[in-house]
């Protein structure tokens, strides 16, 4: 069963939130996109077709601030902000037949820096964690080093081109201070569900380090996926996408035969 809802932010945006379940299904997920981009991405609707697959309701939300059906603000797009609009849709899921807890999550870019976030402060209740195309671990290596800083620090903004619709996502000089108050170093120790970390080996060398040093740093079960030919998007052609939807069945069914064991 397919629902579209739109529910409210803790800002009062308008949030539109994809909901794939089954009252036979006894697990769930949340999904996040990465920055600018929509729930409808071919790597989101990959994630949310092969949880689905393997008994989990699925929850891919559109977050705030993106090209996408949720409402935008004039602060405009912040990890801050990103990683809120997680928070909110899970605690909106709460009071809906599809919640199951602890629960799954899977996100790519933003996305997966959301996750990692949420699994740090509430290791309790996550226990799957899937992070794809990890961006950063230190806010202020990210704002020294990210290819945007020198036009928004001299314009003070950066505008993004969706290459799929050619729309503009306009990223404000608040979107790199916002990072300085974050360094993910010290506390992915925390994260206690079993985690699988997956890159594709096209994306940026930068990316690829971080995903490797999350990897290196998680104290919990672990494994990581890195995906030749594979970029950043993780599914933009159907090679890549052949490549990840078999990666994640791999995941998911590991997943399955550790839960019969336990």
């Amino acid at each position: 069963m397919l629902e579209i809802k739109t529910i409210k932010n803790r800002k009062g945006l308008n949030m539109e939130v994809r909901v794939n379940w089954s009252p036979e299904r006894d697990k769930c997920v949340f999904l996040e996109h990465g920055i600018g981009a929509r729930k409808e991405y071919p790597h989101m609707l990959v994630m949310e077709e092969v949880f689905a697959e393997h008994g989990f309701n699925v929850i891919n939300f559109d977050a705030t601030n993106s090209l996408n059906a949720s409402e935008s603000s004039a602060e405009g797009i912040t990890f801050t902000g990103h990683y809120e609009d997680l928070e909110d849709v899970i605690n909106w899921a709460k009071t809906q037949e599809v919640y199951k807890e602890p629960f799954a999550l899977a996100g790519q870019s933003l996305g997966a820096q959301a996750i990692v976030l949420f699994a740090s402060k509430y290791p309790d209740k996550v226990n799957l964690l899937v992070p794809c195309a990890f961006p950063w671990l230190d806010g202020k290596i990210e704002y020294q080093q990210n290819k945007r800083t020198k036009e928004i620090l001299e314009k003070g903004y950066y505008d993004q081109i969706s290459k799929s619709t050619g729309r503009v996502l306009r990223i404000n000089r608040n979107y790199l201070d916002d990072l300085l108050q974050y360094d993910f170093n010290g506390i992915v120790k925390n994260i206690k569900s079993k985690t699988y970390v997956i890159c594709g080996l096209k994306d940026s060398d930068y990316h690829i380090e971080n995903c490797k040093k999350l990897y290196n740093l998680l104290t919990c079960e672990k494994e990581i996926y890195l995906l030749p030919n594979v970029p950043h998007d993780l599914a933009n052609t159907s090679e890549t996408k052949a490549v990840f939807t078999e990666t994640l069945k791999v995941i998911l069914d590991k997943n399955l035969c550790k839960e019969r064991q336990d």
